[in-house]
C-alpha cells in the first residue's frame, strides 16, 4: 500500500539575480566612464551585461525598456571589440565539450576555430559586426541565453509593431498554419488546453520534489 506524505518545504530567500547583474552593469558603466583605459572595467560591464542579459525577464515589459535592452547590447559589442579572443574567454570561459561534429551543433572545437578565424586568439575582434557573430558560435550556456533573450527582444518589438513576432512571421511566410491553443480552468481547479478546432488537451501539472511516494 502506498501513502503520500507531504514534507515540510522549506523556505528559501529567493535571490534576485535580474536586479544583482543589473546593478553590477550599472557600476561598470559608470566606472568605464571615468576611465580612459582599463581592461578590468571593460571586462566587468562585459561580465556583468552578458549575465544580465541571460536571466532578464523581458514579459510585460514597454516599448521603451525593450529598446533600452538594444542599446545595452550594442554597448556590449562594442565593449568586447576593445578585447582580444583570449581575453574574452578569460570572463566567458568557452564550454568543455567535445561532441559537436558527432551532434552537428557547436561546442569547444567550433568555438575556437570561430575564434581563430577571425585573425588570431591575440588579435582585438574590433567589429561589432564580426563579435556577433563569434557570439552565435561561441559555446557557453550563458552566452547562448544571452542571445535567446536579444532575439526575444527584438521579436517582441516587432510584434509590437506588426502585431506578429518573427517566429510567427517566418511560419505564415513558409505557409506554416501555427494552431492557437488557450489555456483554461474548471471549477475543479483542472487546467486543460483548447485549441482553435475545438479539441481539449489536459495539462499535467509536474509533482514538487518535496512530495514523494513511500511504500
Amino acid at each position: 500500500m502506498l501513502k503520500l506524505i507531504e514534507e515540510t518545504k522549506k523556505e528559501r530567500h529567493k535571490v534576485d539575480y535580474e536586479i544583482i547583474y543589473l546593478n553590477g552593469m550599472i557600476r561598470a558603466i559608470k566606472a568605464k566612464q571615468l576611465a580612459t583605459d582599463n581592461k578590468d572595467t571593460a571586462k566587468r560591464l562585459i561580465f556583468y551585461t552578458v549575465k544580465y542579459f541571460s536571466v532578464v525577464d523581458i514579459k510585460d515589459m514597454s516599448r521603451e525598456n525593450l529598446k533600452g535592452l538594444l542599446v545595452f547590447d550594442q554597448m556590449l559589442l562594442n565593449t568586447i571589440c576593445e578585447l582580444t579572443p583570449t581575453e574574452l574567454m578569460t570572463i566567458i570561459p568557452v564550454t568543455k565539450s567535445y561532441d559537436g561534429a558527432k551532434y552537428e551543433c557547436k561546442d569547444y572545437f567550433s568555438t575556437m576555430e570561430a575564434l581563430q578565424a577571425h585573425g588570431g586568439l591575440h588579435e582585438p575582434i574590433r567589429s561589432p559586426e564580426t563579435v556577433s557573430s563569434l557570439l552565435w558560435a561561441y559555446m557557453n550556456p550563458t552566452v547562448m541565453m544571452y542571445q535567446v533573450h536579444c532575439m526575444s527582444v527584438i521579436s517582441e518589438l516587432h510584434s509590437t509593431k506588426t502585431g506578429k513576432g518573427l517566429m510567427e512571421q517566418f511560419f505564415e511566410e513558409q505557409g506554416v498554419k501555427l494552431t492557437t491553443f488557450r489555456k483554461y480552468e474548471n471549477d475543479a481547479g483542472q487546467t486543460f488546453m483548447i485549441g482553435e478546432d475545438g479539441r481539449s488537451l489536459p495539462v499535467k501539472k509536474p509533482v514538487p520534489r518535496y512530495i514523494r511516494a513511500i511504500q
